[in-house]
């Protein structure tokens, strides 16, 4: 005779539903609360300035990186191209701003003569980008 009892095996039931509840609830709270900020493919150091003040970006930027290249937009732009592309962005837009945002280490030369061709592409107020003499 056998008096002991037989105990059946059971099985773990593991209720995950509260875990995707918590998981999907964090997903959430991080969406929201996380900041995204536009960083621009274009990488540039700006120069520093002691009297740099923040402006309304425009619509356009044109960048010029140390190595002397341009882009319209954060697209490359040859330099023989950036005239008709500023003309028809101008006319496209109707804005008469446009922010130069030059690397520190770019050619004097090169800044003078990009001021020129967005001058003769019809924009008329054209502002420089620095950092603040403080800023990182």
């Amino acid at each position: 005779m056998n008096f002991r009892e037989r105990h059946k095996k059971r099985s773990m039931i593991l209720n995950v539903t509260s875990l995707v509840d918590v998981l999907f609830l964090t997903l959430i709270f991080l969406l929201v609360t996380t900041t995204f900020g536009h960083s621009p493919a274009v990488t540039v150091t700006l120069p520093r300035s002691a009297t740099a003040e923040e402006t309304v970006d425009t619509l356009s930027i044109v960048y010029l990186t140390k190595d002397g290249r341009v882009f319209l937009d954060e697209q490359a732009v040859a330099e023989a191209d950036l005239p008709a592309a500023l003309t028809r962005l101008r006319s496209d837009t109707g804005e008469d701003r446009m922010v130069l945002r030059a690397d520190a280490g770019a050619e004097h030369g090169n800044v003078v003569r990009l001021i020129d061709v967005i001058k003769q592409s019809g924009f008329t107020r054209i502002s420089l980008s620095a950092r603040a003499a403080g800023a990182e």
